[in-house]
């Protein structure tokens, strides 16, 4: 593992880009019975000696642990979905209704649809969290009350529930790939099946 981190930083510094050490984490990923067999605590990266973490580690915006379990992930992202809805909802009777939507687009949805593929097929309960999200935005945005229904207010924004956005999202990456519309790297994962 450290001579394959030490090929990374080469190639890196080829390309005039740095690894900064004292941010790099490293986390072991399996199943219960697989983690207790594993016997590494440290690696030796440059002049840093890395400890495992033992906590969720973020890469490229996600949060993972060691089980692979999207759960940090969701609660991070819920806990700064509402931190943000709470300060929008300071503001709002001095915003209209268009600037309140780019605002909850900007802060809010975005996070909510990032890497939302990694979503499917989670239980319903870890859905249930971002969905309550994504009514409590409908909600301030059009100046509801929590207790009036939500596919009305859905529907208004031309909003997809968080399950159907989920779905959406994998369906048009396939339809990327299959017409040669996505990254490479993504068409060549997707083969059609001769009938």
């Amino acid at each position: 593992m450290e001579l394959c981190v030490q090929d990374i930083r080469v190639w890196l510094s080829r390309d005039k880009l740095f690894m900064n050490d004292k941010k790099t984490e490293f986390l072991v990923i399996g199943t219960r019975q697989q983690l207790k067999k594993v016997s590494i605590d440290c690696l030796t990266i440059g002049a840093e000696k890395i400890l495992v973490a033992e906590k969720p580690v973020k890469n490229l915006g996600v949060w993972l642990d060691s089980k692979l379990s999207i759960d940090a992930h969701i609660i991070k992202t819920c806990s700064a979905a509402f931190y943000y809805l709470y300060n929008i909802r300071r503001i709002r009777r001095y915003l209209s209704k268009e600037s309140t939507e780019s605002l909850i687009h900007a802060f809010i949805s975005s996070r909510l649809d990032y890497c939302n593929s990694l979503f499917y097929s989670i239980p319903a309960y870890q859905l249930e969290k971002l969905q309550r999200i994504e009514n409590a935005t409908a909600r301030l945005i059009l100046k509801e009350s929590k207790f009036c229904h939500i596919t009305p207010l859905l529907m208004t924004l031309h909003w997809l529930p968080v399950k159907y956005r989920i779905h959406f999202k994998i369906l048009l990456l396939t339809f990327k790939a299959i017409n040669l519309l996505a990254p490479s790297y993504i068409c060549h994962l997707v083969t059609l099946k001769k009938p």
